[in-house]
């Protein structure tokens, strides 16, 4: 039978450095996943036109809505890449491309 743990010291230095950087990441993805869904609802409309995103305009604090529109498809874009199981290219692109763009 395979191991379903690996077990690890998180209270040396390296074991409290990689428990730090796994609990941020997993973190990282859920609240990805929770703020994408969350401003989904905001969108009014099919989200095809920049004018369906005047909520996530006043929300965000975009420019206008096409930024917030931008915004909206980027975010959906890096969650989809990180989300599947099936085989994507450029997710560290799109990981580096968001952070970017959203700096």
């Amino acid at each position: 039978m395979a191991f379903t743990k690996i077990h690890f010291n998180d209270t040396l230095p390296h074991g409290r450095l990689l428990r730090v950087s796994l609990t941020d990441l997993e973190n990282g993805c859920d609240g990805l996943n929770h703020i994408v869904a969350a401003l989904a609802l905001m969108v009014d409309g099919d989200g095809s036109l920049a004018a369906h995103f005047n909520e996530l305009m006043t929300r965000l604090g975009t420019t206008d809505t096409a930024a917030a529109k931008a915004l909206y498809d980027e975010l959906q874009a890096l969650r989809f890449k990180l989300n599947t199981d099936t085989s994507v290219t450029g997710v560290l692109a799109a990981i580096n491309q968001a952070f970017a763009k959203l700096r």
